[in-house]
């Protein structure tokens, strides 16, 4: 695996770290997931609970190892740094200013560890006048100009911000560790959830600028007939988005409408373009529909509810989610690299290997016996 070897300390709770260092566990990195003694990560006890774990849990912490460990003890510090002297990278999800309180900033790690990558994950990133804001996925995507760029603003069907900071994370890293390999030296890398998600409205963000255009009236945003949700006469939603000429033709042929081939981009015609097709939509259950476009090669698919992302052909054809024998779900990483992937789908009892990892750091059974007496650590 291309990451073999490369030992990753996980102090982050929830979606953006989990989901991030799980990239890292299925390229093969080795993931100690340290957690405070107290519950440990939050995901662990959210419902839906399967076997008494929380599903969310595992689908975010496959292939990982847990060590609980508390960071409030001065002891807890020297562990992490001895733990930190043997690591590659450092992940951690805090606002800015924790790290620092506990003695473990980057500056305070690199010292131990010229060589360390570390990584913080935070709403708002390091420093500006938000850092220190509470915040969650529906704030930064509202703030993101995602949430006003649709035609009704109203949550997200995902966790849009969360889910890019994590790409963002692992991409840092890697380019980080890229960069140490020529150099030998570490590095800090700054992850705000928020600026990840600006990315994702950067269409919306140059035509409202550039032309004006506001929420649910841009190309993309629900503005144009040709990239458009619409309702089939069994209520079932379908998706469609022909931009491109060929390809409008092709659903003007399709649906035997050459009428509406001209000029179906002129801002002015889409209040009538639209109505006709949702009076054209209604005419059909979506089962037909998609029977009659997807030949046509028209960019046309059905709209999938979440209970039936896993059974779609494709979905199932490249083995990306699936329901265990246990009822559980679960998700493999879009991170393809051939056909090479770890065995290993094990999900981490909360705190199973402490005692494994500080072995392998070189602590003596006396050692271990002390931390655990002193309630610096605790083994699951």
């Amino acid at each position: 695996m291309p990451l073999d070897g490369t030992r990753v300390l996980d102090l982050t709770r929830l979606l953006p770290g989990g989901l991030g260092t799980l990239m890292l566990a299925e390229l093969g990195a080795d993931v100690v997931k340290i957690e405070d003694p107290n519950g440990g990560d939050y995901a662990r006890w959210m419902p839906p609970l399967v076997d008494g774990q929380s599903v969310f849990f595992r689908v975010n912490n496959r292939r990982k190892r847990s060590l609980i460990l508390d960071l409030k003890q001065p002891d807890g510090v020297a562990v992490l740094k001895r733990l930190v002297e043997r690591a590659d990278v450092l992940v951690e999800g805090f606002r800015p200013d924790v790290m620092a309180r506990l003695g473990c900033d980057y500056a305070a790690l690199a010292a131990v560890n010229p060589r360390l990558v570390y990584c913080s994950i935070s709403g708002w990133g390091a420093d500006g006048p938000y850092a220190f804001r509470s915040g969650h996925d529906l704030n930064y995507v509202a703030l993101a100009g995602l949430t006003g760029a649709m035609p009704t603003p109203q949550p997200f069907g995902g966790q849009a911000a969360d889910m890019s900071g994590a790409y963002v994370a692992v991409a840092g890293i890697l380019a980080a560790l890229l960069r140490r390999e020529r150099t030998g030296a570490g590095d800090y890398v700054d992850v705000s959830l928020f600026e990840a998600a600006l990315p994702l409205g950067l269409y919306p963000w140059v035509e409202a600028v550039t032309t004006g255009t506001g929420g649910g009236q841009g190309g993309l945003t629900g503005g144009a007939a040709c990239y458009h949700v619409y309702h089939a006469r069994d209520g079932r939603p379908v998706a469609l988005a022909a931009l491109e000429p060929k390809f409008w033709a092709n659903f003007c042929a399709a649906v035997e409408r050459p009428d509406l081939a001209a000029d179906y981009l002129l801002p002015e015609r889409q209040p009538y373009l639209i109505a006709e097709l949702k009076e054209l939509f209604a005419l059909k259950p979506a089962a037909e529909w998609e029977a009659l476009l997807q030949p046509a090669d028209c960019c046309f698919s059905l709209v999938n509810p979440p209970d039936a992302v896993h059974t779609d052909p494709q979905v199932q054809a490249r083995g990306m989610l699936g329901i265990g024998a246990d009822g559980a779900p679960w998700m493999r990483s879009p991170v393809r690299l051939g056909e090479t992937r770890p065995a290993d789908d094990s999900v981490p009892g909360y705190g199973e290997h402490t005692r494994a990892v500080l072995l392998e750091a070189g602590y003596s059974e006396a050692e271990l016996a002390a931390l655990l007496a002193a309630g610096v650590i605790r083994q699951g």
